[in-house]
């Protein structure tokens, strides 16, 4: 099995957590445990963020279209999740992943019943079976709730009759997130190249993160975000602040985003985040081409909680102008609109008129400061 090579992978990119976030789940393929001449010639992946009474969960519904060039046959299938890690209960609840729910799969229009297994080895399909531990033996007396060291298999029986077969599956996991992202999650890709046709003939994947949302998607399973459409919003180039990677940037207005390929083969798995937008915090001065700024301002002269100080001079007037873009002002200076046009809160708004009079005391002795620290 190469799960936990996967699984490395997206350790390798994901932000340290220790006790600042938590990795609650990842999204993947269903995969032949066994050898399997069947192939995949269609899949849909639609991945959709909600937030239910509290929680963020993705839902995420794949819809696949397999076809048997032999007879008929029976193939174990499995779904592989790695245990939560962080800020988390990484307890299995009634044998099962605690932050997987809503677990279905229908083949051909059929619904199909799974079992869930706990597993500690890469090989865990031994002599015809699966190489399930007990709760007791994978917990043990040393057990870390933050950081297990097992991980789960939920798997079926699929009877694959000639010709085309569908499967349709469904199930939802917790948001993982940390202090700088707002939420980020991550899809195993790669393991679909495991059936018959090591591809999948015709790929759709259909993301959305909801209305006025800005994250980032990392450029590992393809290059340009030009690969991508987008129903309302805006899309660009980037690099991730921290790797150094090359990532691409979506804002949805509403909507949601869409990637297309044929033959597909990935070579990299999904990871997307949402970064947070803090200031003082986590920059104490301003850099336009590496951070975000929020979308409103709160400032106390005896704290100064809110950052001031800017890198250059790009920088300074992207920062002066913060309050105007807050409003929707359009800036006729390219460096400026450019910016503000990739913070997922500002909405061009060609009507407002800049206005000192019109802004808040606390906002005017914020813009006070900010205009007596220069940038040399």
């Amino acid at each position: 099995m190469n799960f936990k090579l996967g699984l490395l992978l997206f350790l390798f990119g994901f932000n340290c957590f220790a006790n600042d976030g938590a990795y609650y789940a990842s999204g993947n393929q269903l995969i032949p445990i066994n050898e399997t001449d069947v192939t995949v010639t269609k899949e849909v992946l639609t991945l959709v963020r909600k937030v239910v009474d509290g929680e963020t969960y993705v839902y995420v519904t794949v819809d696949y279209t397999f076809f048997n060039s032999g007879k008929n046959k029976t193939i174990l299938v499995g779904f592989e999740a790695p245990s939560p890690f962080g800020d988390v209960n990484g307890y299995p609840k009634n044998g099962a992943h605690p932050y997987i729910s809503n677990f279905d799969v229908i083949m051909n229009n059929q619904f199909l019943k799974h079992k869930t297994a706990m597993v500690n080895t890469d090989n865990y399909y031994i002599n015809g079976a699966i190489d399930a531990k007990t709760e007791a033996e994978v917990i043990g007396e040393d057990f870390n709730s933050n950081s297990p060291e097992f991980y789960y298999v939920y798997y079926f029986n699929a009877n694959f009759k000639p010709g085309i077969n569908t499967i349709k599956h469904t199930y939802r996991f917790n948001m993982s997130g940390s202090v700088l992202e707002r939420y980020s999650f991550d899809y195993i890709l790669t393991a679909a190249n495991r059936w018959g046709n090591n591809q999948i003939d015709d790929f759709t994947l259909n993301i959305d993160m909801g209305n006025n949302q800005g994250f980032n998607i990392s450029n590992t399973f393809f290059e340009d975000k030009n690969e991508w459409s987008i129903e309302d919003g805006r899309v660009f180039n980037h690099v991730n602040e921290y790797s150094k990677a090359k990532d691409t940037k979506f804002i949805t207005n509403s909507g949601k985003i869409s990637f297309k390929k044929k033959n597909f083969k990935p070579k990299g798995e999904l990871s997307l985040y949402s970064s947070a937008t803090y200031m003082k915090d986590y920059y104490d001065v301003f850099d336009y081409t590496k951070h975000n700024l929020p979308h409103n301002i709160i400032f106390y002269k005896e704290d100064n909680k809110t950052c001031t100080k800017s890198i250059d001079e790009d920088s300074y007037k992207i920062l002066r102008n913060l309050p105007f873009a807050i409003k929707g002002y359009v800036f006729k200076t390219k460096v400026i609109q450019d910016y503000y046009l990739t913070q997922s809160w500002y909405k061009p708004n060609p009507n407002y008129v800049a206005k000192l009079e019109t802004l808040s005391n606390q906002v005017m002795d914020w813009l006070t400061v900010v205009k007596s620290n220069t940038w040399e």
